[in-house]
């Protein structure tokens, strides 16, 4: 009754309440404004689960179509090179389409052209629609490329007209087939990491649009002229700076379903945080402050777009089955976001020393519905053609039960048929959690 009052006396949206009193699900917060409320924990991280297609089951449909469409509601995918069961860019959205398979990749970016490769807070995949709107990144990821140490060597005109010439004449090429071009030794001695010159300035023309990735062999880029992999319609669409900064914060917004300001600065990292704070305070779409609980019942405040309520009556409650997701799928990515919503102290511990690991080398989150419950050390055995599961573990206060149990070997199940290997091996005993030791 209190709920109910609260958002007759408080919620702009009354008369909604008044026809359907029994979707109160907003708890509203009398110290704001009247155009603000406050999600409960659940219901902030139902939204974000929502919002990043983790609320229903995975869709079944193969078409290439689908993968791309699932690309673009996500708005980008990670790439990452380590494929313990499945590199990350695969295993995002296979954790979202169930039928996507590794080859998929290839028809996404050969095939249907329907992404392109580019540099957000790492290297990702985004929609080619995209495009028009990440031009002025381009300008900022190689300017700030070019003006770190490597920035002499990639500045050299010769060598990248050389370079633009060679990829012209030959069709797209990567490093080692441009070794030709090498100017003199690398040292490696003080920096192992150095690269050649040819190879940062590869790297510099695709940052700055000169260059795409035309397709990748075994995780190597292969670069190619803009002109042939770019679409027309979307290579040559100008807009100005203004225009791309809102939608790249419209965009944040909507697929974050609510954010701090830095939140919205970090989901692209494609424009500064004073042009956030600035967006926010003229937003080119509707946004409305909320605030939502955390896991310690600590009250944060954010904005969100202005439709949220409805949205959240119309969205899926999260199906209860596990899934194992990527260490950089995107519901985990924010560490801090994770820590607020689902109470997940995580990272991933692939540069601790061994013996300083509290779980192991590359270790995946688990998701039971709407709650991160554990993570698990499992990893594609090509030499038995079967899935290994290490060691895993529950969250404390989560119970192991014979249902839980189940789901995470049905998970198991199903991502063997990702990692390309016939079957999962059984799931062991299960772990302590390091807390308890």
């Amino acid at each position: 009754m209190t709920l109910l009052l609260n958002c007759v006396l408080h919620c702009t949206y009354s008369a909604y309440h008044a026809v359907y009193p029994n979707h109160s699900r907003l708890l509203i917060d009398d110290t704001m404004s009247d155009s603000s409320f406050v999600l409960t924990n659940k219901q902030a991280r139902e939204v974000w689960l929502n919002r990043q297609s983790l609320a229903s089951s995975p869709c079944g449909k193969p078409q290439v179509t689908a993968f791309a469409d699932r690309v673009a509601r996500l708005g980008m995918v990670q790439l990452d090179s380590i494929g313990v069961l499945s590199r990350a860019h695969h295993h995002i959205l296979w954790s979202r389409q169930s039928a996507y398979r590794q080859t998929s990749y290839d028809k996404l970016m050969q095939g249907e052209r329907s992404v392109f490769e580019h540099f957000s807070h790492d290297a990702v995949i985004l929609p080619m629609s995209t495009y028009p709107y990440w031009q002025r990144q381009q300008q900022r990821r190689a300017s700030r490329y070019s003006g770190g140490a490597w920035g002499q060597a990639m500045r050299d005109r010769r060598l990248q007209s050389t370079l633009i010439n060679h990829i012209e004449k030959h069709g797209p090429v990567c490093s080692r087939d441009l070794a030709e071009y090498q100017q003199g030794a690398v040292d490696k001695s003080n920096h192992a990491w150095m690269r050649p010159a040819h190879k940062l300035t590869l790297d510099y023309l695709w940052l700055r649009g000169t260059l795409s990735v035309s397709h990748r062999k075994n995780f190597t880029k292969y670069y190619d002229l803009t002109e042939r992999i770019i679409p027309d319609r979307f290579r040559i669409q100008q807009l100005d700076e203004q225009t791309q900064i809102n939608w790249l914060c419209e965009q944040a917004l909507t697929r974050l379903g609510f954010a701090s300001a830095i939140e919205i600065q970090r989901f692209w990292d494609a424009c500064e945080l004073s042009e956030v704070h600035a967006w926010l305070l003229q937003p080119s779409i509707p946004v409305m402050k909320i605030a939502y609980l955390d896991t310690q019942g600590n009250r944060i405040n954010a904005y969100a777009p202005a439709e949220l309520e409805q949205q959240i009556l119309d969205d899926a409650k999260p199906v209860p089955r596990v899934r194992i997701l990527s260490p950089f799928d995107p519901v985990v990515r924010d560490r801090v976001r994770l820590q607020n919503l689902f109470g997940f102290d995580y990272r991933i511990e692939i540069y601790v020393p061994a013996a300083k690991r509290r779980y192991g080398y590359y270790v995946y989150p688990m998701l039971e519905g709407n709650r991160m419950t554990g993570r698990i050390d499992v990893r594609a055995n090509r030499s038995n053609d079967q899935l290994e599961t290490r060691a895993w573990w529950l969250e404390p206060g989560i119970q192991e039960t014979t249902a839980r149990r189940a789901k995470i070997e049905q998970e198991l199940a199903r991502l063997a048929k990702l990692a390309g290997v016939s079957s999962a091996g059984p799931l062991p005993a299960r772990s302590e959690h390091p807390a308890k030791r």
